[in-house]
């Protein structure tokens, strides 16, 4: 008897080898042998539950755990694995009780802190969970994982700035950490710093080249404009697993943005031949249609998606776009109000009670409108509040806190006050009778064409604030028209339609008699000296105005000039709402613009709006670049302006 624990240590030595190779069976057989010797050997018990969790033997595993506690309670590894084993099979309370136990009997024990963090944070349990990982980083400062952990539970608790802090830590001390770099890549990628989300993307990708990872590169690249590097991306995903609808849509994605449309076609109805049921092959589709201004066969598209998935969402509020661009108002403004549903959700949207006005008599009842999307969005809508101000008895606008001076002077009979966007959907609605978003307004207030007001504006810019900047701008070349200019949108999605570099304008920017003036929102410093530079033109930038701080100095300044010439931007919103004299550069059809509709020339929006086309088509017949023709088109128009009186009739 005196020689068994040699025996035994013998035994579990031997065994602990062969389990560490992971030679299982030889392993069982030895711990076996042990406790034929020592029933109540926990060390022996505690090692056959690990076997048996890792052949999924859950039940058997359970009770050999349970047997080495009975042996030896003090063994803080058997609290330990039983803990595993009890969150595998979800037993979320036991394996926190277990995980506790763990702790209590090794306070130094950095693998039961890290797994009864985890558990807590997949229980959405988050504060308790960051306790566990801040342990493990006390414990083991220099363990990547407690910061990735960390940062993980922060990013769910929308504390994001920490967290970046937390997965930067885990990278430095890991630089091949794939989880620590994909949450950073989709950290930056959810707040539009693209470029750090690509150095991260391509960071995973040298640590493992799953399509996957390809494609995310792929559509980042696309995001900022490096079109080829995006396709061969793209193509690189492909060549790993080329069949897969998602994989194929994505790169239809990137054939559409760089205008290679027959390809981008052949690889959406490829993404359907290998399942039919795939709706955002559909949907790319569709968006090929629209730019071809097809809208027809983009509508029967959609509807074909919508049969095989007749709730979906984000198809009724694509639908909506193909509707309203050809003036179908009826079934556009319905389907439009699927943009608070779906995975495409455009807007936060207020519970109830108050109810959402459908059409009610507003006489002695008060109103909430509050304004959605982004600024040039809420001005274009804007425009239908008047007819409501007149209705009420009381009109309540909230708005972004950039308008509410604007909106406050141009609609003296309304309240006017501000929200934050991000907390809209929890802000009640209190004290009023009706409710309603902004864009909402149109299916009870533009049904059709006729329905459009004919006004010389809507809203009203600071009279003493424009006349300083008009004399400023007057003073630097007496006598010149001026003209403000604004050439691009940072919209992700489709700033690539709205935007037009500015080198391209040089035949615009020599016209002579024209002082032009930035209106370009952003930093635009290198695009101006690029501009004066190689062509030796100077666009005055007027440092007093900010348009992204200053939107009342914005309006002003919009209103102090005698033209705008601009892509669609916030500039022609800006611009159109005042009743300035504005050419509105369009290159191609409106697709996802549809509030320019088709073959028009004018806007029903705004009286002082003029449409400036270039046809996708010729573009994509001659090759050339998307903006030349149209460019040189408004160079003679602009000539033969600058010839007569500065004051321009509006359209």
């Amino acid at each position: 008897m005196e020689q068994a624990p040699k025996i035994i240590i013998t035994l579990l030595h031997q065994a602990v080898a062969h389990h560490e190779a992971g030679r299982l069976d030889d392993a069982e057989a030895l711990y076996e042998k042990v406790i034929k010797i020592d029933s109540r050997n926990a060390n022996a018990l505690n090692l056959l539950g690990v076997i048996a969790q890792t052949r999924k033997e859950f039940a058997e595993a359970k009770s050999l755990f349970a047997r080495a506690i009975a042996g030896d309670p003090k063994i803080a590894s058997i609290h330990f694995n039983l803990g595993n084993l009890l969150s595998t099979t979800q037993d979320i309370d036991g394996a926190r009780k277990s995980y506790l136990q763990a702790i209590k009997l090794n306070p130094g024990f950095v693998e039961a802190h890290l797994n009864l963090g985890v558990l807590l944070h997949a229980a959405k349990r988050e504060e308790e969970a960051l306790s566990c990982f801040r342990n493990v980083i006390a414990l083991a400062p220099r363990d990547p994982r407690g910061h990735f952990n960390l940062g993980q539970c922060l990013v769910a608790l929308a504390r994001v700035d920490e967290a970046e802090a937390g997965l930067k830590r885990a990278v430095e001390l890991n630089p091949a950490y794939l989880e620590a770099q994909l949450e950073l890549a989709a950290i930056y990628t959810n707040a539009a710093r693209l470029e750090a989300a690509i150095e991260h993307t391509r960071n995973a990708l040298s640590l493992d080249p799953r399509p996957e990872y390809y494609s995310n590169l792929g559509d980042l690249l696309r995001r900022t404009g490096e079109v080829d590097q995006a396709l061969s991306a793209h193509m690189a995903a492909l060549e790993r697993r080329p069949e897969d609808p998602i994989l194929l849509h994505n790169y239809g994605a990137a054939l559409y943005a760089a205008r290679r449309l027959d390809e981008a076609e052949q690889v959406f109805r490829k993404s359907i031949a290998y399942d039919s049921k795939f709706i955002k092959g559909y949907a790319g589709l569709a968006k090929i249609f629209e730019h071809r201004e097809l809208f027809s066969e983009a509508i029967a598209i959609l509807e074909q998606a919508l049969a095989l998935d007749p709730t979906s969402p984000d198809l009724i509020f694509k639908l909506s776009y193909s509707y309203l661009v050809i003036g179908a108002f009826a079934e556009g403004w319905r389907n439009y109000e699927y943009r608070f549903l779906g995975a495409e959700k455009r807007q936060a949207k207020r519970a109830i009670p108050p109810p959402y006005w459908a059409g009610e008599d507003l006489r002695g009842k008060t109103i909430l409108i509050w304004t959605e999307q982004g600024i040039g969005d809420q001005i274009l809508y804007a425009g239908m509040i008047p007819e409501i101000v007149e209705q009420a008895g009381q009109c309540i606008i909230e708005c972004t806190p950039r308008l509410v001076p604007i909106f406050a002077r141009s609609f003296p009979r309304a309240t006017v006050t501000s929200y934050q966007s991000q907390a809209l959907a929890t802000t009640p609605a209190a004290g009023v009778d009706y409710q309603i978003p902004v864009a909402s307004l149109g299916q009870f207030l533009r049904t059709d064409f006729e329905s459009f007001p004919s006004r010389p504006g809507f809203l009203k810019a600071d009279v003493a604030r424009t006349q300083s900047l008009r004399a400023r701008y007057q003073a630097i070349a007496p006598g010149n028209l001026i003209v403000g200019v604004s050439w691009r949108s940072k919209n992700e999605d489709i700033g690539s339609i709205k935007s037009a570099d500015l080198s391209a304008w040089t035949p615009v920017l020599t016209v002579p008699g024209v002082t032009f003036v930035n209106l370009q929102y952003g930093d635009c410093r290198e695009e101006l000296a690029a501009v004066k530079r190689n062509a030796g033109i100077e666009i005055f930038q007027d440092a007093e105005v900010d348009s992204l701080r200053d939107m009342e100095g914005f309006f002003a300044q919009v209103a102090a000039m005698d033209l705008i010439i601009s892509t669609s931007n916030t500039a022609i919103h800006v611009a159109g709402s005042l009743n300035v004299p504005t050419w509105l550069l369009l290159y191609g059809s409106p697709g996802d613009l549809w509030y320019w509709f088709r073959n028009r020339t004018d806007s029903p929006w705004y009286a002082s709006l003029k449409i400036l086309r270039q046809s996708s088509h010729v573009i994509e017949s001659v090759g050339e670049s998307p903006w030349r023709a149209l460019l040189g088109q408004v160079s003679e128009d602009l000539r033969l302006i600058s010839k007569a009186a500065p004051a321009i009739p509006a359209p």
